[in-house]
């Protein structure tokens, strides 16, 4: 079976139809059709899908009210997992057999062989020299709380990818799947030069797996331990990290998409034009469901905290974008310090710091910090968020005339 039909609204809610190779499927309520729909707002003969080749194509029958896919009136369409039909008052998503299977991506062909399920493994380090989907993992390029990323290739786009698989706790639970899906939808058509795009995320066997742009050059985390002890990016290059992400983050807020991880490991430089990168943007989606529930212990915090606004330290449930503007003054400070806003001997002393303390002036480390600068990156680490700066857009203005004033190119 290549997949399946599912009513998800409608007088048959809950039937499902399934989806054949070389088969028509004709949808109506008419006896002949093998729906059968008890819609009455529904035609004899409404629509039909064929799966041809691996692909199902969806035709309009001329059914009254016509047929609906997303929302969008159609006459023909090619239908990719997840995607609803609507013909009267009946919705039905298309879906592979396991609901979990569902892709962002197309299907692969059916005339291509099906990849092996990858093997279980203790470790997702073990994963190196597997096939997930179409994935052929290669070596681990970085760990993090949410799995582990691999550099990959992409056999069906001969592509080299980072491939992303999450800890198996999360695949396992059903509606998080589905979650998930739902954000990697949202996610997936944006793009912008400081943002590492995303190419498909899916589910095969116990891995959850997000497929993403691989950017050669080094995080900022890397960047820091290079420079050994003192750690400090010279506040130039520091400006053009600061105007690079801040473009970022305010194409994401654009898009009500709160980034929630602005960390040192989720910033990459790419080393061929220096042009500084925000990855882990499909998270932030993630987050709006109970991912953080499956990834954490009670008690414990998601992320760094040494990088997190004040607000979200005190159990606030509500947080906006200008928790990202204060998550990327603490990412800018750092750079220019050497070292966090706050440190401490444990969490809770960091966590106290952060929600009390003041930070020391970033010229206490580099004197040749501009003045503009330097009071952009305290006015990002404000305590109080409505001390900070109130949109990305108003940030990324202030950054843009201070770049002329200081003659730095970004």
């Amino acid at each position: 079976m290549f997949g399946q039909l599912v009513v998800t609204a409608g007088p048959d809610q809950g039937r499902t139809y399934p989806l054949d190779e070389g088969k028509i499927l004709v949808i109506g309520r008419g006896q002949a059709t093998e729906t059968r729909l008890r819609d009455p707002h529904v035609s004899r003969t409404h629509c039909q899908v064929e799966v041809d080749g691996g692909r199902l194509l969806l035709k309009c029958a001329g059914g009254a009210g016509g047929t609906q896919v997303n929302g969008e009136r159609v006459t023909e369409r090619e239908l990719k997992p997840g995607d609803v039909i609507r013909i009267g008052d009946t919705e039905l998503r298309f879906q592979f057999d396991d609901p979990a299977e569902q892709s962002t991506r197309v299907v692969p062909p059916a005339s291509a062989p099906k990849p092996a399920g990858p093997k279980v493994v203790k470790h997702l380090t073990e994963l190196t020299g597997t096939t997930i989907s179409h994935f052929e993992v290669g070596p681990v390029l970085a760990k993090g709380r949410t799995g582990v990323i691999f550099q990959a290739r992409d056999s069906r786009d001969d592509r080299t990818v980072a491939f992303k698989v999450l800890w198996p706790e999360y695949a396992r639970n059903d509606d998080e799947m589905q979650r998930f899906v739902r954000a990697m939808k949202t996610v997936l058509p944006l793009r912008h030069p400081n943002l590492v795009s995303l190419f498909g995320a899916g589910k095969s066997g116990n891995y959850c797996w997000i497929a993403m742009e691989y950017v050669e050059g080094e995080s900022l985390t890397e960047l820091i331990r290079r420079l050994g002890v003192a750690g400090r990016v010279d506040w130039r290059h520091a400006f053009r990290v600061t105007m690079h992400l801040a473009r970022a983050l305010s194409f994401a807020h654009e898009q009500q998409i709160i980034h929630r991880n602005i960390t040192p490991q989720n910033v990459i430089i790419r080393a061929a034009d220096k042009n500084t990168m925000l990855g882990d943007l499909f998270l932030a989606k993630a987050m709006e469901g109970g991912l953080a529930a499956h990834l954490t212990r009670p008690g414990e915090v998601l992320g760094d905290v040494r990088f997190m606004a004040p607000e979200r330290l005190e159990g606030m449930s509500h947080v906006d974008h200008r928790s990202d503007i204060y998550s990327l003054g603490a990412l800018i400070y750092t750079l220019l310090a050497g070292q966090p806003p706050f440190e401490g001997t444990t969490l809770l002393d960091v966590i106290a710091k952060v929600r009390t303390k003041e930070p020391a002036d970033p010229k206490k480390f580099q004197m040749a910090i501009p003045d503009g600068f330097n009071g952009i990156v305290q006015r990002m680490l404000a305590k109080r968020p409505e001390n900070r700066y109130q949109e990305t857009a108003k940030l990324l203005e202030d950054l843009e005339r201070l770049s002329k004033f200081v003659g730095v190119a970004v």
